[in-house]
């Protein structure tokens, strides 16, 4: 097995049949052709938004033959919504392969890469056809102003909604949370700029220079913040970003279990010392249970609650041994090690929810604790794909997603005619719901199932990815293409994304959520929409 440096986790091991199958496979136990059924069942069958696969060679045959322009968009946009959500998946099973670190930045490298293939053909689309150039790249300005919106709004506001239905109040760790507010602010104010500059000027405007030069200029340091915001997340202070299970609250509101803003865990009073551990590891190796029977006493270590007589019974002998730390507490390497195994940061939340490690919920009623612990066992994720496979995954998932945007831009005109619906309702609503819609819904579920930490690590951390890396990174290449893509949004659409950025800021900056929150954002969201249907924009139909 390679060697580990100190912070890095090892990859994990495979843990089902399945894995142990391709081992197998590996030592000449099995041909590739098991191998490549064994991954492909694992790939089509893994997910019920599969079903909606049907629609891709619907997509192409509608396209090649010559179908109404409105079917091709419609069977575009059906066919993007699983294969968004399997390159999530081949991405989530590619990174189990690297430490946490490479992990974390290959998910947000491929977490919003179905905007940035649409945008990217938008613009391909914009240079081909000279007459139209204005309008495709307000479709690239609209789809991700539209990205952002509903990440904040609709996404965030459905998850707290969904989390007030088990639950009175929900609370979260405000401190990774505050620093993903303070980027979406910083972006809101660099996107807002080159608007404020336009409308401010005097005198006819012949073009847009000094607000493209502008643009260019914010969107390279923008990327460059995005990148040493990275390193912050993943590397020199990911402690901020993990997923602080203890903030989550039972049925009744209360926090079972709490950490510190550093990370550490804050003994609560009546909390055992080391002389406890030792004494319970002790009588537990002697008789296996607390002495006189009565129960054994619970200590936490990370801040999780943990029973020595129960699930982590087996570290007992090494907690009472292991040397004590600067800080007086007891922590055994082993335990570092699976505490940073089982503590993922909240980046790859945005971009891999559902593969998050599942926390354990300690409860005072034991049945609750069991069933909890078997509805979260459920969502550990497993390592069902190759090495090899992963690859071959991820460039054929990218090549039919490349298609489709192609056909979804190509189409997207058109489309607005034939179906009824404006453009910018099209663009700005309709588009970044079906590229996001498999990352939507696994938010939305986590938040029922009271973690809604990581629906808010979907909800706000897609949100700074938009603004903070997609965004920039669209108008430099299209600064390389010879595009004039420019951060000047018109007043309406500035001062849409400035409510949207408040409202958000506003709702998660006392680190509780509930429905009447996630009311009120649903509600915006909803207002947003509607003023976009009535939106009258000559830039998206004008040609140049």
């Amino acid at each position: 097995m390679a060697d580990v440096r100190p912070g890095e986790v090892s990859p994990p091991k495979p843990m089902t049949s399945l894995v142990r199958t391709l081992s197998k496979g590996r030592s000449g136990g099995v041909n590739f052709v098991g191998q490549l059924k064994v991954e492909a069942r694992a790939f089509f069958l893994d997910s019920k938004l599969n079903i909606l696969l049907i629609a891709m060679p619907l997509a192409f045959i509608s396209r090649f033959i010559g179908w109404n322009d409105g079917v091709t968009f419609t069977l575009s946009c059906l066919a993007l919504v699983p294969l968004a959500e399997r390159l999530g998946f081949v991405t989530e099973q590619l990174a189990m392969y690297t430490n946490d670190t490479l992990g974390g930045l290959l998910n947000a490298t491929f977490g919003n890469a179905t905007e940035i293939i649409i945008s990217a053909f938008a613009m391909i689309q914009a240079r081909k056809q000279k007459s139209s150039t204005t309008t495709y790249l307000r479709v690239v300005q609209l789809s991700l102003l539209g990205s952002v919106a509903s990440n904040l709004l609709l996404v965030m506001g459905t998850a707290f909604i969904a989390g007030g239905i088990k639950t009175k109040a929900q609370t979260f760790n405000q401190t990774g949370i505050n620093v993903n507010a303070g980027m979406l602010v910083l972006s809101c104010f660099a996107i807002m700029l080159p608007s404020l500059l336009d409308a401010t000027q005097s005198g006819a405007k012949a073009d847009n220079r000094s607000e493209l030069a502008l643009s260019r200029f914010e969107s390279i340091f923008m990327f460059l913040c995005y990148c040493i915001y990275l390193y912050f997340q993943l590397k020199s202070h990911r402690h901020l970003f993990e997923e602080d299970s203890s903030t989550s609250t039972g049925p009744t509101g209360t926090s079972t279990r709490r950490t510190s803003n550093n990370g550490t865990f804050t003994p609560p009073l009546g909390s055992t010392t080391d002389a406890d551990l030792e004494a319970a590891a002790a009588s537990a190796a002697g008789n296996g249970g607390g002495a006189n029977g009565l129960p054994l006493p619970r200590s936490s270590i990370d801040g999780r609650d943990i029973t020595i007589g129960g699930r982590y019974s087996n570290r007992q002998v090494e907690m009472a041994e292991a040397k004590r730390t600067t800080s007086g507490r007891s922590v055994s390497k082993a335990v570092e090690r699976e505490r940073d195994v089982e503590r993922l940061p909240l980046v790859l939340a945005a971009t891999r929810a559902g593969g998050l490690e599942p926390t354990h919920v300690a409860d005072d009623d034991d049945d609750s604790h069991r069933g909890g612990r078997e509805d979260l066992d459920d969502e550990e994720e497993e390592l069902v794909l190759s090495r090899t496979g992963c690859f071959l995954w991820l460039t054929g998932v990218t090549i039919f997603i490349s298609f489709l945007s192609e056909f979804v831009t190509d189409s997207i005109k058109n489309a607005s005619n034939a179906l009824h619906i404006p453009m910018p309702f099209l663009t700005t609503i309709l588009l970044p719901i079906v590229g996001n819609a498999a990352e939507h819904a696994s938010a939305i579920i986590f938040a029922y199932k009271n973690r809604i930490e990581i629906a808010l690590g979907v909800a706000v951390g897609s949100s700074t990815q938009v603004s903070m890396m997609v965004v920039p990174f669209c108008v430099l290449l299209g600064w390389t293409m010879g595009l004039p893509l420019h951060l000047d949004f018109n007043s309406f659409e500035a001062f849409v994304l400035f409510g949207c950025v408040l409202l958000a800021v506003l709702v998660i900056q006392d680190g509780h959520a509930n429905y009447l929150k996630g009311i009120l954002l649903l509600l915006t969201y909803f207002f947003v929409a509607a003023s976009f249907w009535c939106h009258k924009d000559k830039q998206l139909t004008m040609s140049t």
